[in-house]
């Protein structure tokens, strides 16, 4: 029988089997066959302006606290995969968006970049001491409480991507484009935003009493695009974009555990989503629900268990 030295294939044909993986985990053991393997995933992947393909979704797990190791879940093979993710160190992840990942620094000047963990790739975006409303002391108010969502509207390679955040205590909204010196702030008679979606090349926001559409021309603002409906207490509101549909939902959530105040806790007892009639700019029913399932991951038994 004969024996294939895989170390011994061509640079160019290596190269062209690793650009056909659509698998993260696939991406992960390619550069674990041997060191010449490792390089030419290495060199493949941190070309910062190859567009990098949509991969298969996975859950990125807490580092791990003996040697910092972060673990990728796969859905599919119901499997977590280990991976050293360096530029991790000392950051808090605010959002991801199609397998990237933004990240703040937890130190002055709080830079912010967007962070591929497959590729290793970093995109760098202003600090966040550059926008309007600057953090606050740390050690009153730890970052993580700063940056509430980050989304984008491409991949950050693509020069014409836009960036929009909703940060500081008050959640205002603000945008950038990868290159920017700083965060511009747009104008707005509301605050408190709750959820901000790219959809259709817009980007949309949920504020206290309306949905709104950001413009990011020359005079940066929001616009008026669809009031909400009336809603009760204790819930969480979303913008989700589904077969091609923008959907309003409503996540509704009861107190537990309240003559006991040591396991005081908020449960989800039902969702109600409203679909967009683009022509008449307003929400609509669409169906209510309270059967749903939440899970939870175990670290320790790396396993999925219903919750509560």
């Amino acid at each position: 029988m004969s024996h294939t030295d895989w170390s011994n294939l061509p640079k160019e044909l290596l190269e062209l089997i690793f650009d056909e993986l659509q698998h993260a985990g696939d991406i992960i053991r390619f550069g674990t066959v041997c060191r010449f393997w490792h390089l030419v995933a290495l060199e493949a992947r941190q070309q910062v302006f190859k567009p990098l393909r949509p991969l298969s979704p996975m859950l990125l797990l807490p580092p791990n606290k003996d040697d910092e190791a972060h673990k990728l879940y796969d859905f599919f093979e119901k499997k977590a995969y280990k991976i050293q993710i360096p530029a991790m160190r000392d950051k808090w992840c605010c959002s991801s968006w199609n397998g990237w990942l933004i990240t703040i620094n937890r130190t002055l000047p709080y830079e912010i970049c967007c962070l591929n963990p497959i590729s290793g790739v970093q995109i760098h975006l202003p600090p966040a001491i550059t926008f309007e409303d600057s953090p606050p002391d740390p050690e009153e108010t730890p970052i993580e409480f700063f940056l509430n969502k980050v989304v984008l509207s491409s991949t950050p390679s693509d020069p014409n991507c836009v960036i929009m955040a909703i940060h500081s205590n008050y959640k205002k909204l603000a945008s950038c484009k990868p290159g920017d010196k700083r965060w511009i702030t747009l104008k707005s008679e509301d605050i408190q935003y709750k959820d901000l979606l790219y959809y259709k090349d817009n980007f949309y926001a949920i504020g206290r009493t309306r949905v709104v559409q950001c413009d990011i021309g020359n005079d940066p603002r929001v616009i008026p695009f669809a009031p909400l409906p009336k809603m009760g207490r204790l819930k969480h509101r979303y913008l989700v974009e589904s077969s091609d549909r923008l959907l309003y939902v409503l996540r509704y959530m009861d107190l537990k555990d309240k003559e006991d105040p040591s396991k005081l806790r908020y449960e989800t007892t039902s969702f109600k989503v409203f679909d967009l009639d683009s022509d008449k700019r307003k929400f609509s029913d669409r169906y209510e629900t309270t059967t749903f399932k939440v899970y939870d991951f175990d670290l320790d038994k790396k396993k999925w268990k219903r919750y509560p």
